[in-house]
């Protein structure tokens, strides 16, 4: 049986099933018809596989957005798009997403945020609003059915911290993942973000939200305090950045990812020639081409997660590891020359 999400009967939503190839719409206010900043979606692409005495159950894929120009439908779209890149996704992946208006000020307001550094925004949304948006992760998280007892016992604390973000109006893009099995993309879109942008910040933390040994899970693992793992953290970052600047450009039937992701970390660089590989996403994506170039990573297993499927990946992308000291002595070497930027034979070949 699929979970449903529960909204309050007022609210209009409608909830679209898409069950083996057929639709049904089912109204749970005095609307059929959902309106497009509040349609919910899940699909079942099939009965995940189980060990002896695991009990089958449904995939869940579910799509919700609050933002007048960005649709639950085209929400849902991403999340599928997202997972379908995948080769060994989640049961359960939820997007969410609303907008929030402008910064109060410049500053980061941490002790607003349980220490967290965003931002406080003004609302866009009404109160009403906002506390349905809390309310679908709230819903989302405790319909979940593969999780632990364990995780589940995560889930007030849970949806304390993802209801501070959108009560206090946070610039927050992030993949909660209450479970295992069971994880998000949750997003707070501002009025600078145009529709690229807001589409490749979406797959960015959609491509989190899918991984499924990032450090939070590879830290017991390894029996390593998650925060002497920060070194890495340049791999997941430039690994989920180089994802959300692809699938973007593939949505939008463009070929240019490499050289956006390129010219980005140009032009940083330029503005600041001392910056490290570890200061910023957009170098560290640009040093998955120069991997690339170099035959030391594959597109192909970046789009597809599976650098994730363990922890091996954390000894292999060390700063320490075999040819990763090049890497971070030469991923700032990029050139221009008539509009295309590359890098050097000496970068990639030496």
């Amino acid at each position: 049986m699929i979970h449903r999400l529960r909204r309050q009967a007022a609210s209009g939503l409608a909830l679209v099933l898409i069950l083996s190839g057929c639709a049904t719409v089912e109204s749970e206010g005095p609307s059929a018809t959902p309106s497009a900043e509040q349609e919910t979606q899940q699909g079942q692409s099939g009965s995940l596989e189980t060990e002896p005495g695991e009990t089958d159950r449904p995939v869940t894929r579910v799509g919700v957005s609050f933002d007048a120009q960005i649709p639950s439908s085209e929400v849902m779209l991403w999340v599928e798009a997202a997972v379908a890149e995948m080769s060994d996704p989640p049961a359960d992946f939820m997007g969410l997403i609303w907008p929030i208006g402008e910064a109060l000020d410049d500053d980061p307001d941490p002790e607003i945020f349980d220490g967290a550094p965003f931002r406080a925004h003004s609302h866009v949304l009404s109160s009403d609003e906002v506390e349905d948006t809390v309310r679908q992760f709230e819903d989302w998280q405790q319909g979940l059915m593969g999780c632990t007892e364990q995780e589940r016992r995560d889930f007030q604390d849970g949806s304390r911290v993802v209801g501070m973000w959108i009560r206090g109006a946070a610039d927050v893009a992030t993949a909660p993942d209450p479970c295992l099995e069971s994880r998000a993309a949750i997003y707070a879109r501002t009025a600078e973000h145009d529709k690229t942008t807001a589409t490749e910040i979406f797959f960015h933390e959609a491509y989190h939200g899918l991984s499924n040994y990032l450090l939070n899970r590879c830290s017991p693992i390894l029996g390593i305090d998650e925060d002497d793992l920060n070194p890495l953290r340049w791999f997941a970052e430039g690994t989920a950045d180089y994802f959300g600047v692809f699938m973007a450009a593939k949505l939008e039937g463009r070929e240019d990812h490499r050289q956006k992701l390129l010219e980005r970390a140009y032009l940083d660089l330029k503005g600041d020639p001392s910056m490290s590989l570890s200061d910023n996403t957009y170098v560290q994506s640009a040093a998955m081409i120069l991997m690339m170039e170099r035959s030391q990573v594959s597109e192909a297993k970046i789009l597809d997660g599976s650098y994730f499927h363990n922890c091996e990946w954390i000894e292999e992308f060390s700063p320490e590891a075999k040819g990763m000291q090049f890497v971070f002595d030469n991923f700032n070497t990029i050139e221009v020359s008539d509009g295309v930027y590359r890098y050097p034979e000496e970068a990639i070949s030496g």
